[in-house]
This record gives C-alpha cells, structure tokens and sequence, in this order.
C-alpha cells in the first residue's frame, strides 16, 4: 500500500494521490502508517523538511521523495530518515515513478547518480574519520567483536579464540555477551548468523 504524505504543495499530493489510486500496480492508503511505501513532494529538500516527514510517518515505513529544487539535505540524515529513492521534478514521468514505488517495496533503493556519489563519499569519510579511530566497523561491531565471531564461524572454541587473539575464555565471554545484548539477540549462534547475514563478518 502507498501512502501520500502532505508536504504544503496540494497540487503536487493531488496529483500523486490521484495517480496512485488509478494505477493498477499501487494500492493506495489513507492511513500512512499503515502503507508500506510513503510518497511526497518536497521543493525544497533540506535536512529539516526530511526530518519532519519522518516524524509524520512509522518508523520502518521507506519514503520516496520527488524533488523540485536543489537537493540540500544531510544525506545520511536522508538515509536515516527513510529515504530509499529521489526522483527529480525535471524528467519526472509516471512510468519511472511506478517503477520506482515497486523498486522500494521489494527493498531496493533509487537515488540519482549525483546523489549516489556524495553518499559514496559521506561513508567513507565517516569509516575513515569516525569509526576506524573508534575501533568501529561499519556494521556496530568493534574489531574485536567482528574476529570473535569470526572465529566462532569457523568453529573454534572459545578457549581457543582466547589463546589467539590472547584474551582470557572470560573476556571472549563478555565480549559474544556484548554483541548478544547491544542487537538483542538470543545466544551465540543467533550472533553468529545474525554478522554473516548483515554482512559483518
């Protein structure tokens, strides 16, 4: 289901609601907290309006922004406000809005080249800058974290990681406890699996 959100631009939602509720491949809802996809048309796409469509709609709910102006927004705040796709106003077209909408539904992400490449370079100054003074890989886990689980992948004892990496069996404990905890998981495995699957280790 795709939900409409108001954004101060009534023809703009007109038109998007309108269309949604006369495609045959969109649902649309009334209720955007209950649509697995949110559209909305921004003019002027800066931190503080993404900001403000996130905190009108569900937490995990993916947005898809068709923009008018300039794109002057944070785009990791972007991202961490939902953003899974920027359509530009100039070239915009039903058939690629379509697209688009399905495109997120199924878990993929649409941002124009331009954008793509200023997130590209926002991640690795925050790999570079923050997280490897930090200890930190990009996925939460310290390195540390990230070379036990390795090694419990690999089905070694904790015992024997400890002598490896030369910790104690206790700290390798508080370190798996840790992991277990921070992503609230349910044991040693679930950790294991749950680094492979997120692409941690």
């Amino acid at each position: 289901m795709v939900g409409v959100l108001p954004t101060g631009d009534p023809i703009s939602e007109l038109a998007l609601e309108n269309f949604v509720r006369q495609c045959p491949h969109l649902v649309w809802t009334a209720d955007t907290n209950a649509a697995d996809v949110v559209v909305a048309a921004l003019h002027s796409p800066d931190t503080p309006a993404v900001t403000r469509l996130r905190k009108q709609v569900g937490e995990r709910v993916p947005l898809v922004l068709v923009v008018g102006g300039e794109w002057r927004a944070g785009l990791h705040q972007a991202v961490v406000s939902g953003v899974r796709a920027v359509l530009p106003r100039c070239g915009f077209t039903w058939e690629a809005f379509t697209q688009t909408v399905r495109q997120v539904r199924a878990g993929h992400a649409d941002l124009p080249p331009a954008l793509q490449g200023r997130l590209m370079d926002q991640m690795q100054y925050t790999h570079r800058e923050v997280l490897v003074p930090r200890g930190l890989t990009p996925g939460g886990l310290t390195e540390r974290e990230a070379q036990v689980l390795r090694l419990i992948a690999d089905g070694h004892e904790l015992q024997d990681i400890g002598n490896q990496l030369g910790y104690s069996e206790r700290t390798i404990k508080n370190v798996l406890y840790g992991v277990i905890k921070r992503h609230r998981l349910r044991n040693r495995s679930h950790a294991v699996s749950f680094a492979i699957r997120s692409g941690l280790i």
